[in-house]
């Protein structure tokens, strides 16, 4: 009789303890980043390029999303600041972002990005489990007028996703003409026409287009000035 006895307290024990995780979890989706696209709750996806070859560059698509908590209203002069405690121990600013918590249920939209501190209105973070404090309080911030709501804090978790695209240079059937200085350097761009105002010497480059911006290949002095069809 003893022993069933204690099995069934330690039963009891167990319950409750599962009871109390389950509201700790339900609590934490309460309160979050809602994410544009994003699966659930407080997830971040960043979509990464790397592209390699003649035209090598990395491209980051940062996510945006909105602050929400389900138990606090949204009203009218409302706003809410979050801060990212993952770089609290940094000798520079901070990452936070202050912004209108007035309507629809959620704050205005806050941008994301990769970085090792404060970027203005951009809120950082880092590949990871990220942690937010954050305050949502009526009137201006850090003022006599200052009414605090609510403190509280949720994390997010950021993922990147990575693709490697070759990309190369795109030759264009087209010559730039430049002035070169008297070591064969480039001065500055002149229209074909100018060449022989050129102080020292006339030259021309190969024209490329590299992600949508523009290139330019070796420099081919102009022993004489001449004129070229592009």
């Amino acid at each position: 009789m003893k022993i069933q006895n204690i099995f069934l307290l330690t039963s009891t024990i167990f319950v409750c303890g599962m009871t109390s995780i389950s509201h700790a979890q339900e609590k934490l989706e309460n309160a979050g980043i809602v994410f544009k696209n994003g699966i659930s709750l407080n997830k971040a996806i960043f979509n990464v390029i790397e592209y390699v070859g003649t035209c090598p560059g990395l491209k980051t698509k940062n996510p945006v999303g909105w602050f929400q908590d389900k138990e606090i209203s949204t009203e009218k002069k409302r706003r809410v600041r979050i801060t990212n405690e993952e770089f609290e121990d940094i000798d520079r600013e901070i990452p936070y972002t202050d912004r209108k918590y007035k309507k629809n249920g959620r704050s205005q939209k806050i941008r994301f990005g990769f970085g090792a501190s404060h970027r203005g209105r951009k809120l950082v973070v880092k590949p990871g489990v990220n942690k937010f404090n954050y305050l949502i309080y009526d009137g201006k911030y850090d003022k006599p007028n200052m009414q605090i709501i609510k403190r509280g804090s949720f994390s997010v978790e950021v993922k990147k996703n990575y693709n490697i695209y070759q990309r190369d240079i795109k030759w264009e059937n087209k010559r730039r003409f430049v002035c070169l200085n008297k070591k064969g350097k480039v001065m500055y761009a002149i229209r074909q026409e100018d060449l022989n105002k050129c102080e020292f010497q006339g030259g021309w480059q190969k024209v490329g287009n590299c992600g949508g911006a523009y290139v330019y290949g070796e420099v081919k002095p102009l022993i004489k000035v001449k004129y070229y069809d592009n």
